[in-house]
């Protein structure tokens, strides 16, 4: 298992350890795109380390918030039981 590093105050972490961080709807593509300045108006920080790039754990779930309550995109596994129930 990947684990998160703590920089200057902040959880960091590969995109595998941020997927795993923020649940099972997370996928590493998903933190690999919210970090593209080409795909996103405001992307969250990558940080360079050698060959592994990291990735702010606080920056990620605001990210993922956003694009939650967006309604936009694939409905999410946290919402399947409250949509089987309506």
């Amino acid at each position: 298992m990947t684990s998160l590093h703590r920089i200057a105050g902040r959880q960091y972490g590969t995109a595998r350890a941020i997927a795993a961080a923020l649940g099972p709807d997370v996928t590493v593509d998903m933190i690999r795109k919210w970090a593209d300045p080409d795909r996103e108006t405001n992307p969250i920080t990558r940080i360079r380390v050698g060959h592994n790039v990291y990735y702010p754990l606080d920056e990620a779930q605001e990210k993922e918030a956003e694009k939650y309550l967006s309604g936009r995109g694939r409905p999410r596994r946290l919402d399947e039981p409250i949509m089987a129930a309506a």
